[in-house]
């Protein structure tokens, strides 16, 4: 008898189809996993900052700076921020906020941060208010959650 053994796989694959877990038909199954977002689901950067602007113009406009309010002032610049940004409907991004807000006294300030980045999918928005008394940076980071 002379067998071949494709026919002895063929024979024990038929008799498992089903019971290992993913080992499905290609015929039946569909993706759902999505590495990208769809070009009209991704981080739009330039409407994000429109609304930053917006919102440290209504929260910090014609005010002096006084410590008691600041961290007030912080809180709910992050807190509008984030929320306006949520109810763009960007799909399955994840959003850190970052206010930065301090007296103005004419001198520099130097910024940084540091995180792991996919620069296909993750992206980020910042503006920057400035008084005479005030000076406030808001940074939206959008990380695309696969």
């Amino acid at each position: 008898m002379d067998l071949n053994c494709d026919d002895v796989y063929d024979d024990r694959l038929e008799e498992y189809k089903g019971s290992i877990p993913g080992e499905t038909e290609k015929k039946s199954s569909s993706h759902s996993f999505q590495m990208m977002p769809e070009f009209n689901e991704r981080f739009r950067a330039a409407t994000v900052k429109e609304l930053i602007h917006g919102v440290m113009n209504d929260e910090l406009g014609g005010k002096k700076y006084t410590v008691e309010d600041a961290e007030m002032w912080t809180k709910n610049i992050a807190t509008s921020v984030r929320n306006k940004v949520k109810e763009l409907g960007f799909k399955r991004y994840k959003y850190v906020v970052q206010v930065v807000l301090g007296e103005q006294h004419g001198a520099g300030i130097k910024i940084g941060s540091r995180c792991l980045w996919d620069a296909d999918t993750d992206h980020y928005a910042s503006d920057v208010f400035i008084n005479e008394s005030i000076f406030c940076m808001t940074v939206v980071f959008a990380i695309y959650f696969y």
